[in-house]
């Protein structure tokens, strides 16, 4: 779809051909195929049938990261997890950061075009406020079913780096294993010792187990991210109208209170207008008082004179 907050398609058609690292940055900084690109949105209030079709893109993009994860991301894995040399070692976990970047870029421009949505003036309709929220939870819901998958990876990574730790290192004690693994998890090449007669056998395994605790970290990095993420997709539901509204509601309560204070005054006009019709009555009475005392006055006095 097309609209006023950009293409959604922050992948890209191109495979894995080329490099996985500078399409990553490519998405990240809104340019190639994968585009972060979002046009400002109009001042003027979007009618409900363009934010619905908003929304549908969203669910459509959703349904891409899904497919992604259970296709191109499983394999991924597989493929990860299948290496035997230090090349495809190196290649694998390439492929699979491609392909976390692509996930995580997808999630991240899913979150701000929903953001956009709720922003919009406009977002406060009934049927738009439902199909927001039915949204937000299919988006955390992917989340959720990622963060899964790769919480599952990471432990059957972890087994295979204690299994190529112990393939390098045959002589060692269960506890200088796990202290060499944990090690080794957290980056410390240096404590993968490769000695004897089966040097081969032990780069390779030690070249195995960096690469595989290199994804591990990075897993964890994107597990941190994530949550964020998500938490910020939740709390858009609960997100203020637009200010743009409350300007709109407040000019309207200003109209109507100017209303309000014209009705007040039109009867505070018509009341004076009464007071002074009232005076002028009174006034006549009084002056028609006065005229017939003095008419009395002057009758009985012209009467004594006679």
């Amino acid at each position: 779809m097309s609209g006023g907050y950009g293409q959604y398609n922050p992948y890209g058609e191109q495979g894995y051909n080329q490099n996985p690292y500078d399409q990553a940055n490519a998405v990240e900084q809104g340019q190639g195929n994968g585009t972060y690109e979002m046009n400002a949105i109009a001042e003027q209030p979007a009618d409900a049938t363009t934010l619905l079709n908003k929304c549908r893109e969203i669910n459509d993009g959703i349904a891409d990261l899904k497919a992604k994860r259970e296709g191109q991301l499983a394999a991924a894995q597989n493929a990860m997890l299948d290496s035997s040399t230090g090349k495809e070692d190196q290649v694998a976990r390439q492929t699979l950061d491609y392909i976390e970047d692509e996930i995580n870029n997808g999630f991240r421009y899913l979150r701000d075009l929903l953001k956009k949505i709720k922003q919009t003036p406009g977002s406060g309709d009934n049927r738009v406020q439902t199909q927001v929220d039915v949204t937000s939870r299919n988006l955390r819901r992917e989340i959720e079913q990622y963060q899964r998958c790769q919480s599952d990876f990471q432990k059957r990574l972890r087994e295979q780096v204690r299994r190529r730790y112990e393939i390098a290192n045959p002589e060692a004690t269960p506890e200088e294993i796990e202290q060499g693994v944990d090690s080794v998890l957290m980056g410390q090449e240096q404590s993968f010792q490769v000695t004897g007669s089966r040097t081969r056998q032990a780069n390779d395994a030690r070249q195995a187990a960096l690469e595989r605790s290199a994804a591990i970290r990075k897993i964890e990095q994107d597990m941190i991210e994530l949550g964020r993420l998500y938490q910020e997709v939740a709390e858009l539901v609960h997100m203020q109208e637009p200010a743009v509204e409350q300007i709109s509601q407040d000019a309207e309560n200003v109209a109507g209170n100017v209303a309000n204070a014209n009705t007040q005054i039109t009867e505070a006009i018509a009341s004076a207008r009464r007071a002074r019709k009232w005076k002028w009555y009174a006034l006549l009475v009084v002056i028609l008082i006065i005229a017939i005392v003095v008419g009395v006055a002057v009758g009985v006095t012209e009467a004594n004179k006679k």
